[in-house]
């Protein structure tokens, strides 16, 4: 299928379906269970929503980039009173993600077709727990998420105690990382890298999750569930 952004095909594999756009696989979502994340990456972020607040507990959820919905669905299932949005810019991934990716109509989860770089503004101060980056275009963050007015508006619309995730893939020297971290370290005083040792080593090329957050991270929480991942992970501080 060919969307407004993207060649797009869904592969299915028992109950896993991965979507898969210009060649590369953007998501991959378990329909018989949404605890189950395939991505290293989004296992990362899935320990940040597992640690960050207590067991169970609501939060509210901004999703820059939808895909798959992996991470949403995964949200409803460990913290099924949590207010989310998705914002997704191809409206063929959502309809692909609709028909075909388990993606329905949960009570409290809204997906909505725009740029997350401008929809982001109407959102009110202090009204989101957590804020998820995790857009592409091609492999790159798109450049209208990669400013640092972009970032500003995430920290206005994170709650004091909120916490921002960025997925960012790059290869060595790891410039765009480089150039993300900066920007989240301009406006949150602690910041963090998660990702497989060779990659924090500049050794491989992989994915880099960044998070920022005004109030000291989960770090000891991140780093047991990072060195029990298979393959195993690690927590750089910033």
């Amino acid at each position: 299928m060919q969307t407004e952004f993207a060649a797009a095909e869904i592969i299915a594999d028992a109950s896993a379906r991965t979507l898969v756009l210009d060649g590369r696989e953007a998501g991959v979502v378990d329909l018989a269970d949404p605890r189950r994340l395939v991505f290293g990456y989004m296992r990362r972020i899935a320990d940040l929503i597992d640690a960050f607040r207590p067991a169970g507990a609501s939060i509210d959820v901004l999703h820059l980039g939808g895909g798959a919905c992996a991470l949403p669905r995964y949200v409803d299932v460990t913290r099924p009173r949590s207010r989310q949005i998705v914002w997704e810019i191809d409206p063929g991934v959502v309809a692909l993600a609709r028909e075909h990716l388990g993606l329905r109509a949960f009570p409290r989860l809204r997906v909505k077709v725009g740029d997350a770089a401008e929809m982001i503004r109407l959102r009110p101060d202090r009204s989101a727990d957590l804020v998820i980056g995790d857009a592409f275009d091609g492999p790159h963050v798109p450049a209208a998420l990669s400013t640092a007015a972009h970032v500003g508006e995430v920290r206005r619309v994170l709650k004091p105690t909120g916490v921002f995730a960025l997925n960012v893939v790059d290869v060595p020297p790891f410039e765009e990382v480089a150039v993300h971290d900066g920007l989240v370290r301009d406006v949150f005083e602690h910041v963090a890298w998660v990702a497989p040792p060779g990659v924090l080593r500049g050794r491989a090329p992989g994915n880099v999750v960044l998070m920022g957050a005004a109030v000291p991270l989960p770090l000891e929480a991140l780093r047991r569930a990072a060195a029990a991942a298979v393959p195993r992970e690690q927590v750089l501080p910033r």
